[in-house]
């Protein structure tokens, strides 16, 4: 699964972004976000991806719902940096 890169401000040429919700609940009126940068503190919580050339930082611990509506999809990350994604969001789950 490729996890979707959104803006929710005027600038669309980079992502703030990234939805971890599964595509099959994009009908749905909010979506689990988290925040994404260039000039993020890289911590065991977050993770370093690569998109449109540029290195970017996913805040995982800061995973938090947006209205749906105020989103603008720009893009998909790779399956690889997907998947690094998720897998360093499940440290933050109990189990």
């Amino acid at each position: 699964m490729n996890l979707s890169l959104y803006s929710s401000t005027a600038d669309l040429s980079r992502p703030n972004l990234v939805g971890l919700q599964h595509p099959d609940l994009a009908g749905l009126p909010t979506q689990l976000v988290c925040p994404i940068r260039e000039n993020l503190t890289l911590t065991p919580l977050r993770a370093r991806v690569q998109w449109g050339g540029s290195e970017y930082v996913v805040a995982c611990d800061l995973l938090r719902p947006i209205n749906a509506s105020t989103l603008k999809r720009l893009g998909e990350l790779g399956a690889a940096d997907s998947l690094k994604i998720l897998t360093t969001f499940k440290l933050l789950l109990a189990g």
